[in-house]
């Protein structure tokens, strides 16, 4: 083999190599996300079946979830105020 390929299979390796620790982070940052969001979804279902029983309920949309999967419990507070408030 020419060591000009070695060379050149090195370099690639490694830019790959940091190409792939660079990106990572972004991606577990966005599981993290889904993840939460995903949570989030099965909590708005949770209220909605047992808010059918008191008269009130939340829409189910990835808005929704994706305002209570980062916001959290205040998220679920500021879904609810917007629907009857507005």
């Amino acid at each position: 083999m020419d060591l000009n390929v070695i060379l050149g299979a090195g370099v690639l390796l490694l830019v790959a190599f940091y190409l792939v620790k660079a990106l990572s982070r972004p991606l577990a940052g966005l599981g993290k996300i889904a993840l939460r969001s995903g949570v989030a979804l099965a909590v708005i279902w949770a209220v909605n079946v047992v808010g059918h029983y008191f008269g009130f309920h939340m829409g189910m949309n990835l808005v929704s979830a994706l305002t209570v999967g980062v916001l959290g419990i205040p998220g679920a507070a500021l879904l609810l105020a917007v629907k009857y408030l507005i």
